[in-house]
């Protein structure tokens, strides 16, 4: 396989213009995978709200100048000495947390394996990779839609089927919004057989989702998806209750918000039940949150993305089920300032991704 000597990544510096925070560097030299590495060319990179924090420097620990971006596909084209699992020509994604083989992020150590945050990422034309932070690409998928898989299907993943109450067909999820986290998570409730609560404050986006969902070849299972705008149903809390068996409330709420949807988060939920955090998108006052949790005898689990184990359960998933992720809208490699813009302006439905080559 033809590998050329030279290639062109992005580097981020925070800046309020993304334009101003991406710099497109050129001629940089392909390296020699070393002992147990391997080198990659990147076909794909998708993009997640992390990267907008990052490109505005507000995200927690983020390093000055390092490649962006955490989720790619590609193919490998160079293998180092000592690798047997892989060979070229071999379809990959990389593991959001690059050391994170199995469990939940228990280790503080771990931030610095982090792509795109800790360590440098992958919005990049080749980049080298340890052996073990690299799973194989669902084979049904192209590029494009495995891209979007490293973060947000398998933080979703995570909060679903990890953790002391992994859903069952019959129980309810609620989503926030239609953003690739909730869009997958929606998508994998169903095809579980369970019963989705997505909310948008949008009739047009929550009808792409269910034409989406709905669509044959996306279902997957004997799940149900319900759809609340809470633009023109400001309580939507409370609408969840009404579409639970004798307005029990969801059995999980995948919480995107943070301190200003908290408190109708809870207040949605059974008794008992489980609040998987992985975002802070909204604005307000966050609730009594101890009392809060302490009278609903609730669980609120902290979801810092997922181990590399995650990602590959979440693969036999998706084959299983031929599952297909929802992508809003594809960029070439020299127009990722303008993907950033797109995404950050929160009108999509689904993944941005970014075409690399």
């Amino acid at each position: 396989m033809t590998v050329p000597s030279t290639f062109a990544e992005y580097r981020v510096h925070s800046n309020k213009s993304y334009a101003g925070a991406l710099t497109l560097k050129k001629d940089v030299k392909v390296p020699e995978p070393r002992l147990n590495e391997v080198l990659v060319r990147v076909h794909a990179v998708s993009l997640n709200n992390r990267d907008i924090h990052i490109a505005r420097g507000e995200y927690p620990g983020m390093k000055e100048d390092i490649i962006p971006c955490s989720d790619m596909a590609g193919e490998v084209v160079k293998i180092g000495e000592g690798v047997s699992k892989w060979k070229a020509g071999d379809k990959v994604m990389a593991s959001f947390t690059q050391d994170l083989i199995n469990g939940q992020f228990d280790d503080a150590t771990m931030f610095a394996s982090a792509l795109g945050g800790g360590c440098d990422g992958v919005l990049t034309q080749y980049r080298l990779f340890p052996v073990h932070g690299l799973v194989a690409m669902p084979r049904h998928l192209s590029y494009e839609e495995a891209a979007t898989l490293p973060c947000a299907p398998v933080t979703v993943y995570n909060a679903l089927f990890s953790g002391p109450q992994p859903i069952k067909p019959g129980m309810t999820v609620v989503f926030q919004g239609t953003g690739g986290v909730s869009v997958a998570g929606a998508q994998l409730v169903v095809a579980a057989g369970g019963n989705a609560i997505i909310t948008s404050s949008s009739d047009d986006k929550l009808a792409k989702v269910r034409e989406w969902i709905n669509n044959s070849h996306n279902r997957g299972g004997a799940g149900r998806l319900y759809e609340i705008n809470y633009k023109t149903k400001p309580d939507w809390d409370e609408e969840v209750l009404k579409l639970t068996k004798d307005g029990r409330g969801a059995d999980k709420v995948v919480e995107i918000g943070g301190a200003g949807t908290l408190e109708k988060s809870l207040n949605a939920l059974r008794q008992g039940g489980e609040i998987d955090n992985i975002g802070y998108l909204a604005s307000g006052q966050p609730p009594n949150l101890g009392l809060a949790v302490l009278l609903k005898a609730a669980i609120f689990r902290g979801i810092l993305i997922g181990s590399r184990r995650h990602l590959e359960e979440l693969v036999d998933f998706v084959e299983t089920v031929k599952y297909k992720p929802l992508i809003d809208r594809v960029f070439e490699f020299e127009q990722a300032a303008e993907a950033y813009e797109y995404l950050s302006k929160a009108t999509l439905v689904g993944k941005v991704v970014i075409r690399v080559a």
